[in-house]
């Protein structure tokens, strides 16, 4: 007598996001478009970086936009400075109370540590390799293990929220004249105004990286669920079990 099983696959639905969370998120998703698309302008108005105190047409550059084939005049026409300046400054201090409400609010409750900092296990070398093949091969987790980060995830949204997005700050107030005029060795700090301007363009494509990966991951994980559970805080979790006939 043969005994046939059948993969019985359940849903049931948990709560994965909290309000807290959600409404900082979809600040911060606008926030990112609009000083991306702000720094782009200014950016296009002066297309060269330059390492130091000082930078201008003409002088060495350690990136110049005209090398790959788009010209100082044909940049300058795409740019709006002062587009760029006004939107990007009001979106940057949106994006700086919104941050540190978020992140107030997420310390000041306990479980951010638990669900944020990995573990002494998750950061041996064992679960770092098999989680790093897990992303490599585009496997996505099933089960109960949907319901919480992994360490890789976690290492990378703790180096985004303690490293990145705060250098990012600095390096963009080090530009401010209005805030270098009171703390001057700001400019100091970094060098020189070029150089701070430099490493703010390199964190910001390190974030776009991230934003890509991120982007990828979403979709490798199910979109739909994904999105769903950070605009009304609910995820589907589903789970398989053999049932025999």
């Amino acid at each position: 007598m043969e005994n046939d099983s059948a993969i019985q696959q359940t849903r049931h639905w948990v709560h994965r996001h909290s309000y807290n969370a959600r409404i900082s998120h979809w600040i911060n998703v606008l926030c990112f478009v609009y000083l991306l698309l702000s720094g782009l302008m200014m950016f296009l108005q002066f297309p060269e970086l330059y390492w130091g105190k000082v930078g201008f047409q003409g002088y060495d550059a350690v990136f110049k936009l005209s090398d790959w084939g788009l010209s100082w005049e044909e940049a300058d026409a795409l740019g709006n400075r002062r587009w760029g300046r006004n939107y990007h400054y009001l979106f940057a201090w949106v994006f700086v109370i919104n941050g540190l409400i978020f992140l107030g609010w997420n310390l000041w409750q306990k479980r951010f540590y638990s669900k944020m900092l990995p573990s002494r296990e998750e950061l041996s070398r064992k679960h770092l390799i098999a989680d790093m093949k897990n992303h490599i091969q585009f496997r996505a987790p099933t089960g109960t293990a949907t319901r919480q980060y992994s360490v890789l995830q976690k290492i990378s949204y703790l180096i985004v929220l303690f490293v990145l997005f705060p250098f990012m700050i600095v390096s963009g107030l080090a530009q401010t004249p209005a805030f270098t005029a009171i703390s001057p060795e700001l400019i100091d700090l970094f060098g020189g105004r070029q150089t701070a301007r430099t490493l703010h363009v390199v964190c910001t494509v390190l974030l776009l990286l991230f934003v890509v990966i991120h982007l990828i991951e979403v979709f490798i994980a199910g979109v739909v669920n994904q999105v769903r559970s950070m605009i009304t805080g609910k995820y589907a979790v589903l789970t398989q079990s053999a049932e025999g006939d």
